[in-house]
C-alpha cells in the first residue's frame, strides 16, 4: 500500500495522551479525524502531519467550542468562538490568537461564516483561497478556448462563471479537476498544484458535469456507497444524501431505471457525499423541473454555509443571480467582468420605474428612469393619479449586462 492509499484508511491508534480516529499516513494522523483526549477535550476536522490542519471543530472542556480554521495545531483564519456562556465571538485568529473581532453575539443568537468577499479586503486577505488560478489557458489544437482568466475562490463563497455555451466554462473546470492538462498559466486548488493524480486533492472536491458517469446496474444508494468507499468514509449517510435531492423513495431502484433528470440529481448527491472543501457544479440543474431545480439549488447554498468554496459554471441567469456571492462573466475563452451581482446592476445598469395606468378601456404604460428631479416629479403626479394600477421597480438583469459587455447572449 503506498501512502495515498495510507492516508484514505481509517484507523484507531493513541495520540497525545488520548484516543484517535481517523485518516493516518506514514502512522500519524493526516486527512479526516477525530481525537478524545481523557479531560473531555475533542477534536474533529482536518489534520497534516499530527496537527489540526484546515478546517475543523474544538470542543474545551470548559464547554467552549471553536470551529473555524487551523494551521499546525493552532486556530489560524477565520473562526467563530462559543464561549461557555453561549455568547459567540466571530473572528480572525493567527497563531492561536484572537488578532480581529469581527462581530460579538449575545446567548442563542445564530450565527453562519460570512462569505469571505462581504469582508473587506484587508481582511479579505489573511484567507487562503481554496481556488487559485493565474493566467490560466488551454488550447484544443489551434483553437484557443480559455485565454489567460484570473480568479480566486474562497471558503464559503459561490462563484458563478456565466456564459453562453462553448464560453470556455467546462474546458475551465475540467483543467482544475485534472481531466485536460494544464497547457498555460497556473491553478492551486486548497494550496496544491493542479495534476491529473493528486488523490489528496481528489479526496476533498466534489464535481458534477453533463456526462452521467454513473453504475447503471447498481442502486442509487449502492452507488452513493461505492463512491464513499473511495475514500474511506464509513456511514457517509448516502439515505440522507439521497433525500436531500429527492430520490430517498427510489434508494433502491438500478439507476438503468432513472430518468435524465433523476440521474443528473444523483449526481449532485454524490458530488457531496464526502463533504467536500471545493466544489465544482457544471450546469448542475440542467434539465430539471423548476421544484427540483430550486431543490438542488438549496443544497448548493446549504454546501457553502458549512464552508465549500463552490465553482459554479451556467448559463442560467436567474440561477447565477440567486445563488453567486460573485459573479465572473466569460466569453469566447476571456473574463470579461468580476463582481457581486449588486455591484454589476449598479455599474452598468440603470434603474427605472414601470407604471400602469388606466386609460378608459385600454391600459397604458409609462416607464421612468429613477434619477433625475424630473422623474421625481412625474412618478410623483402618476402615483396620486385615480387611474393608477400598478407600479413596478426594475433594474437591469444579467442577461441585459452581458449582452452589454459582450454583444451576444447567454443561451446559445
Amino acid at each position: 500500500m503506498n501512502e495515498h492509499d495510507n492516508s484514505l484508511a481509517n484507523k484507531t491508534i493513541p495520540w497525545v495522551g488520548g484516543k484517535y480516529e481517523g485518516q493516518l499516513s506514514n502512522n500519524v494522523p493526516h486527512g479526516s479525524g477525530r481525537l478524545l483526549l481523557p479531560d473531555g477535550t475533542r477534536y474533529e476536522g482536518e489534520w497534516k502531519e499530527g496537527k489540526p490542519h484546515g478546517r475543523g471543530m474544538l470542543c474545551y472542556a470548559s464547554g467552549a467550542e471553536y470551529t473555524g480554521d487551523f494551521a499546525s495545531g493552532k486556530r489560524h483564519g477565520y473562526g467563530v468562538y462559543a464561549k461557555p456562556d453561549g455568547v459567540l465571538i466571530r473572528g480572525l485568529w493567527e497563531k492561536g490568537q484572537l488578532v480581529k473581532q469581527l462581530e460579538e453575539l449575545p446567548q442563542g443568537k445564530d450565527i453562519k461564516p460570512p462569505f469571505t468577499d462581504r469582508l473587506p479586503d484587508k481582511d479579505r486577505k489573511m484567507f487562503s483561497p481554496a481556488i487559485k488560478v493565474e493566467n490560466l489557458s488551454h488550447w484544443y489544437g489551434n483553437l484557443q478556448a480559455v485565454k489567460e482568466i484570473s480568479f480566486d475562490v474562497y471558503p464559503g463563497e459561490i462563484l458563478g462563471f456565466l456564459g453562453p455555451n462553448g464560453a470556455g466554462k467546462s474546458t475551465t473546470i475540467k483543467v482544475l479537476t485534472g481531466q485536460l492538462a494544464l497547457k498555460g498559466g497556473s491553478a492551486q486548488i486548497l494550496g496544491r498544484d493542479i495534476g491529473k493524480d493528486d488523490p489528496e486533492i481528489q479526496s476533498q472536491i466534489g464535481v458534477t458535469f453533463e456526462e452521467k458517469n454513473l453504475y447503471l446496474e447498481m442502486t442509487a444508494l449502492e452507488n452513493l456507497d461505492f463512491f464513499a468507499s473511495l475514500f474511506g468514509i464509513r456511514n457517509p449517510g448516502s439515505t440522507e444524501a439521497l433525500k436531500r435531492v429527492g430520490l430517498a423513495d427510489r434508494a433502491k431502484d438500478r439507476v438503468s431505471n432513472y430518468s435524465k433528470g433523476m440521474r443528473q440529481r444523483l449526481m449532485i448527491a454524490r458530488a457531496f457525499i464526502n463533504k467536500p472543501k471545493v466544489l465544482f457544479l457544471d450546469e448542475p440543474t440542467d434539465g430539471l423541473d423548476p421544484v427540483t431545480a430550486a431543490a438542488i439549488r438549496k443544497t448548493i447554498r446549504e454546501e457553502a454555509d458549512r464552508g465549500a468554496a463552490v465553482l459554479l459554471t451556467t448559463h442560467n441567469m436567474f440561477e447565477a443571480d440567486e445563488l453567486s456571492d460573485r459573479v465572473a462573466f466569460i466569453n469566447e475563452g476571456e473574463i470579461v467582468a468580476l463582481d457581486t451581482a449588486e455591484n454589476l446592476k449598479l455599474k452598468y445598469g440603470k434603474r427605472s420605474v414601470r407604471v400602469r395606468l388606466r386609460e378608459g378601456d385600454t391600459v397604458r404604460e409609462e416607464k421612468l428612469p429613477l434619477d433625475g428631479e424630473k422623474s421625481s416629479a412625474r412618478l410623483s403626479e402618476l402615483a396620486a393619479s385615480p387611474d393608477l394600477m400598478t407600479i413596478h421597480t426594475e433594474e437591469a438583469t444579467l442577461e441585459a449586462i452581458f449582452i452589454r459587455l459582450t454583444g451576444r447572449g447567454l443561451v446559445g
